[in-house]
């Protein structure tokens, strides 16, 4: 009998001492090991593509992996992907992240846990701890770095790309797409984000899946350059691209190098190449002619370019001629400066448009009318308040000889009176929730629109809310901070996530406070709503023409952006036309610049405020991250929302508001004398050595901070005078700071700068040797103390002319 008993409690004890050991052997044992960018590359602020392998030594999991993203300092979220891993298995998974950054990193948070696994789903799952990666990590460059992704089957063709240098640029970073697994390619145009430019050298993009062509091509409307070289397969080498190459090959022939000496400025190329006869195709344009062969062109695809060229790029002699390191700076300038105008700096590392939109569109969007209070009302409830708890109860009380009943009526009265001034003040967030979307949208050649948009959500609950997208749409959302410093350890998951589908993104808001506000952000492209219609002319400083508005629905104060001011024309109903007849001060429209200082506005007091708030913080947006034309624009406003985003929960109340705008062409005229003055002018500054801008300081047209030695001041006159035959009679360059910086002017005759001592000097002679053919003129600047840097206002430069007869 004992001896039973003894077992038993012997196989008791060894039973509770072995089951932790029995029931930790019974869970998935996770190891993580992380890859990311393009060829372990990425960029601060921008997409990439990201692969996780994950080994499962353990029991099967099965449930999410959640990553944590932090977008920009104050944007985050979490990004849900179910998985499924069996016993002993190892699963790849790839996903694409929105925008690369290393915010985790600030405030000694080097090491701060972004990647988990809860089994059973994030919703109601466990958290599953692993081994390995716990962070994203990559070599992250700023936008700088141009990076520059060769597709060929040797990258030694297109060898002179290492030594490519033009302006604000620290270094090209060369990546072979043959290093990336086909596989790997992102099938999200957000995946190629670190991009500046992709060369296409022979090489079969149709092999690529639709998905990762359509990627691509939704890159190249993003903002990006694609180039292509030709080949006698070059049509179906291209693939979806085929409908975009600018250029129709014909036939074969031969080219002089010596176009391309001419044309890129050196003297490096030699011979004659093969080549191909060409036709421009639709909508076309060419940036290399001569006689009657196009051998290079161009074709805007949304905000980006696909350029081709009528020769193989990578093909002997020509890849191996010294010239091609002046060819490639040539070219990529040249798309540069067409996409984003003179002003190339686009370090979206300091500038983050979404780091902007938070403290422009998102703090003007955050404020519903509802939270507005009357003060006279407020203040006449009190009064009256007032009056009859002390004089009037005193008087009825007294006349009924029922004082005593003052200890239950003043605080019964004080309640109602709460309680009134509650439910008028309240009335509208209890009803139900209510949203706010404010969007700024430019138009594209195509009629398709992109842009960014802020949708705040006021809360008449507290609880989850949820909000959905298509997939062409992206949703960000604020980080929640738990400390002084900014810097939290509060997983970015446990407040928002998003999760992706075939259809779409869907971010959850949790555990949202009662009376709450949440704002989500993003990035959207909607294809071909419509595009404004114009025929304008300027003839002696009248403007003339009509104005159409070719959406499907009105639009309010619709303006002309001109300068830094706005044309107003009135509002337009869908298919509407305006008749346009105004007086300008100058021979032409001007490319838009900021209209004003929006920090020194006053604080809103009223709905109307409100409303005046959130259309100035969209001409502040878009000028300050969406101004990559030197054109004056259209704009108008529509309350029609246009980017597709949802609250799942109910019905709320909405107000939308939608500022559209689009670059304007204008045909003029100029009759007799005339004069070009800064204004009409695009200007750049850069170093001499083509490197660096000069930073422009505030919203001032002309003071910017020198911190190079020298800068060469470049004028280019509008393009409504090319082509023009014109007779010049002055140059006058005033506002010369002679305690800042020395002045000489290029002579392009004889290669040299001509001192000018003067603080204001005006030429007269022989005006030809200093405008190029392409309509330049060039100031060099030397500045007298560029070691700790000086800030002054450049020099202004007007030229006075004549229509020749």
């Amino acid at each position: 009998m004992w001896k039973k008993v003894a077992l038993f409690v012997t196989l008791l004890m060894a039973s509770i001492v072995f089951m932790p050991t029995a029931s930790a052997l019974a869970a998935p044992e996770l190891k993580v090991s992380v890859s990311a960018g393009l060829d372990g590359k990425a960029k601060y602020g921008r997409g990439a593509p990201v692969t996780l392998t994950i080994d499962n030594k353990g029991t099967a999991f099965s449930g999410d992996m959640v990553i944590d993203m932090e977008y920009t300092y104050s944007m985050g979220t979490g990004e849900a992907y179910p998985l499924e891993i069996g016993a002993g298995e190892t699963k790849t998974v790839t996903f694409i992240v929105q925008r690369m950054n290393d915010n985790s990193g600030m405030y000694g948070m080097a090491n701060s846990k972004k990647i988990f696994f809860y089994e059973g789903g994030w919703k109601k799952g466990k958290v599953i701890e692993h081994k390995g990666s716990q962070n994203i990590t990559t070599t992250l460059h700023s936008d700088d770095n141009k990076f520059s992704v060769q597709f060929t089957d040797n990258v030694d063709r297109l060898a002179a790309l290492k030594t490519v240098r033009y302006s604000n640029m620290s270094q090209m970073v060369l990546i072979d797409a043959n290093k990336i697994a086909a596989s790997k390619f992102p099938d999200e145009a957000v995946g190629w984000g670190a991009a500046n430019v992709i060369i296409v050298d022979e090489y079969p993009i149709a092999d690529l899946t639709s998905e990762q062509q359509q990627a691509l091509i939704g890159w190249v409307r993003a903002g990006g350059i694609m180039v292509f070289g030709s080949s006698d397969n070059s049509l179906a080498e291209a693939g979806l691209f085929a409908d975009y190459l600018p250029l129709k090959l014909q036939g074969n022939t031969e080219m002089n190098t010596a176009i391309l000496n001419k044309w890129a400025a050196t003297e490096d190329f030699t011979g004659m190449i093969a080549a191909y006869t060409t036709e421009l195709t639709a909508d076309a344009h060419p940036l290399l002619e001569e006689g009657n062969n196009v051998w290079a062109a161009y074709k805007q695809l949304g905000e980006g370019l696909i350029m081709q060229t009528a020769f193989s790029v990578g093909d002997e002699p020509l890849a191996k001629m010294d010239g091609m390191t002046a060819f490639w700076n040539t070219l990529l300038e040249k798309g540069e400066r067409m996409i984003y105008g003179n002003s190339m700096s686009q370090n979206y590392y300091y500038n983050d448009p979404m780091e902007s939109i938070v403290y422009t569109i998102g703090s003007a969007n955050e404020l519903f009318p509802s939270f507005k209070v009357s003060a006279p009302l407020i203040l006449g409830i009190i009064i009256f308040y007032m009056i009859i708890i002390i004089p009037v109860l005193y008087f009825i009380l007294k006349r009924k000889d029922k004082r005593e009943y003052t200890w239950w009526i003043i605080p019964a009265i004080a309640v109602v009176v709460s309680v009134a001034i509650f439910g008028y003040g309240a009335k509208d967030r209890i009803a139900r929730a209510q949203v706010q979307h404010t969007a700024v949208l430019d138009v594209a050649l195509d009629g398709s629109l992109s842009g960014y948009f802020a949708e705040s959500l006021l809360t008449n609950k507290s609880g989850d809310f949820q909000m959905t997208a298509p997939s062409d749409t992206t949703l960000y959302s604020s980080l929640r901070r738990d400390n002084l410093f900014g810097s939290s350890s509060f997983p970015n998951h446990k407040s928002t996530m998003l999760e992706k589908d075939l259809t779409g993104s869907t971010v959850h808001l949790r555990d949202a406070g009662y009376w709450d506000v949440a704002t989500v952000y993003g990035q959207s492209t909607v294809e071909k709503v419509g595009t404004y219609k114009s025929q304008l002319r300027i003839d002696d400083k009248q403007l003339t023409g009509t104005i159409t508005n070719d959406f499907p629905f009105a639009l309010t104060e619709v303006s002309i952006w001109s300068g830094s001011t706005l044309i107003p024309i009135g509002d337009l109903g869908p298919g509407e036309t305006v008749q346009v007849d105004e007086t300008l001060k100058t021979n032409t429209l001007l490319p838009r610049r900021s209209i004003y200082n929006p920090y020194m506005n006053p604080a809103a007091s009223n709905g109307e405020d409100l409303t005046k708030m959130r259309k100035d913080s969209l001409l502040t947006f878009s000028d300050e991250q969406m101004n990559k034309t030197a054109k004056p624009v259209l704009i108008g406003y529509t309350d029609t929302q246009i980017v597709p985003i949802e609250l799942v929960q109910g019905k709320p109340g909405i107000s939308s508001m939608t500022m559209i705008t689009q670059p304007v062409e204008v045909d003029v005229t100029f009759n007799n004398t005339f004069t070009v003055v800064p204004e009409m002018m695009n200007m750049s500054l850069v170093s001499e050595d083509a490197l660096y801008e000069a930073d422009k300081i505030g919203n001032t047209v002309d003071e910017y901070f020198f911190h190079e030695p020298v800068y060469l001041q470049t004028w280019q006159l509008p393009e409504e005078l090319k082509g023009m035959k014109l007779k010049w009679a002055s140059f006058e360059v005033s506002k010369i700071q002679k305690q800042l910086f020395d002045v000489s002017i290029l002579n392009i005759k004889t290669g040299e700068y001509e001192q000018q001592d003067a603080s204001k000097f005006t030429l007269t002679d022989n005006l030809d040797s200093y405008l190029s053919p392409e309509g330049t003129v060039v100031l060099r600047l030397l500045v007298k103390n560029a070691q700790n840097g000086q800030q002054g206002r450049v020099p202004q430069l007007k030229l006075n002319g004549e229509v020749a007869k």
